[in-house]
């Protein structure tokens, strides 16, 4: 199998989707600006991955 650099870009935008959509479903009710937290999610997770699952995390674990 070999692996190209289209196969991992749509991997990175699938994963980026998932993590977008995820963020919000655990913003929904705790932030202030919801639109702010997708962009800043979509964001962080094509730029830097790892810290895309820390902010989805952030939002998980939110007490609000």
């Amino acid at each position: 199998m070999s692996i190209n650099a289209t196969l991992i870009g749509q991997i990175v935008f699938v994963l980026a989707i998932i993590m977008l959509v995820s963020t919000l479903k655990f913003a929904k009710g705790k932030a202030d600006n919801l639109a702010l937290v997708g962009l800043y999610a979509l964001l962080l997770n094509f730029t830097m991955p790892p810290v895309g699952w820390l902010h989805c995390g952030y939002w998980a674990n939110k007490k609000g």
